[in-house]
């Protein structure tokens, strides 16, 4: 079986140091052993998310192309293998179709999963996409196709068995002139600008003189005839992971911690047609929001 883990990866970012969140949903799907040496699978590629339960979608990530100080954006997949075969297996991941224009999808070796320590924690980071320079539409989406292979040899010329899944990528654009709601909190006149949380100025912000602390929330309204939502923020963060709650419920989390204690960029889709609350938690600062909708 192979699970996906959690839910963003980390890219470092702009002139101030932001990196980006991709926060992901995910997949769950089950495949039936065949005969071995075939393109089906004799294991499982399963999502393991928190919203709230298990989720039957694929890895889906946001992703902000704005501020961003890399123009080759490396994507971050958790997985985790378990073989529950009956023997010992080498495993690597590859693209399974070629990807969109723009995007590198290379082979990563993962190596020897034994039936004597048959789990596998890894990070699937040979995936990269050319940053787009603009987003007329405000949003862009993709999909990659990828595929877990496993191996009966070392050299990986003896195929045993695969299992297929989609990773799906949306890039976000706030310039773009067709968000039908932009609203941009950037605490620059005193105040929490209707966000729960404590106001700082002068030490910690991504845009002087003020960003907001504690653990900042606030109801989002997106009621109306929308079919996307976004939040799109600056969070200053240590070397954790941040948790983001929905009307109280954990909804996202990153792929890997961001390794660095600065500013980082985060972006997640919002619930459309509804007021939902939103609450950012085990980050320092929050400076920069935008809500999209459209």
């Amino acid at each position: 079986m192979v699970e996906f883990r959690k839910f963003m990866t980390i890219w470092l970012a702009t002139i101030v140091t932001i990196s980006v969140f991709a926060f992901s949903f995910a997949t769950m799907f089950n495949s039936p052993s065949v005969t071995k040496g075939t393109e089906k699978s004799h294991f499982s590629v399963v999502w393991k998310g928190f919203k709230p339960d298990y989720s039957n979608q694929f890895p889906d990530y946001c992703i902000c192309i704005n501020n961003l100080k890399d123009e080759s954006l490396r994507m971050y997949v958790q997985l985790k293998i378990e073989n529950y075969e009956n023997m010992s297996l080498y495993f690597m991941v590859d693209q399974y179709a070629v990807p969109p224009s723009g995007w590198y999808a290379g082979p990563q070796y993962l190596g020897l999963v034994a039936i004597t320590n048959p789990i596998m924690t890894f990070t699937y980071s040979n995936l990269n996409r050319t940053k787009p320079v603009s987003i007329p539409e405000g949003s862009l989406h993709e999909s990659v196709e990828l595929t877990v292979k496993s191996y009966y040899d070392s050299g990986y010329t003896q195929f045993y068995s695969q299992a297929n899944f989609t990773a799906n990528f949306h890039f976000i654009d706030v310039t773009a002139p067709v968000w039908t709601k932009f609203i941009y909190y950037n605490f620059d006149d005193g105040t929490t600008q209707g966000w729960s949380g404590n106001l700082h100025s002068w030490t910690y912000y991504r845009s002087w003189p003020s960003s907001i602390g504690g653990i900042p929330s606030k109801t989002i309204d997106l009621i109306g005839n929308y079919t996307e939502g976004y939040l799109v923020a600056a969070a200053y963060m240590y070397p954790i992971s941040p948790t983001i709650y929905l009307d109280s419920v954990v909804c996202f989390k990153p792929d890997i911690p961001s390794g660095t204690t600065a500013w980082h960029q985060i972006a997640i889709p919002l619930p459309v047609n509804k007021a939902t609350y939103v609450s950012i938690y085990s980050v320092s600062y929050v400076d920069d929001a935008y809500v999209l909708a459209k």
